[in-house]
């Protein structure tokens, strides 16, 4: 990816050809202003790659791979887990 830096008055008085080219090449483009860098403008795809993922989300698709549609039910929660986790290390202390 190549990287392009700009002043920001070029951005503001281009900004229809700036978003265009970071739209068309995922970016980035640095703004400076006084020679200095300020802002990224990226792609909105470059952008949500780099996010974290929601934590509810991660739990959800965890407990969907866990539990399949039991994932839906409101009272598997923490405690419930927990108290699921001991009763089954018990049963394998047992043995």
């Amino acid at each position: 990816m190549n990287t392009r830096t700009l002043p920001a008055t070029e951005a503001k008085n281009r900004f229809g050809r700036v978003l265009r080219e970071v739209s068309q090449t995922g970016g980035p483009l640095i703004v400076e202003k006084d020679g200095k860098p300020v802002a990224v403008i990226l792609s909105i795809d470059e952008y949500e790659r780099l996010q974290p993922p929601a934590s509810g989300s991660i739990r959800q698709t965890l407990l969907s791979e866990v539990f399949g549609l039991w994932a839906r039910r409101e009272d598997i929660d923490e405690d419930w887990l927990k108290d699921g986790r001991s009763r089954w290390e018990s049963v394998w202390a047992d043995e």
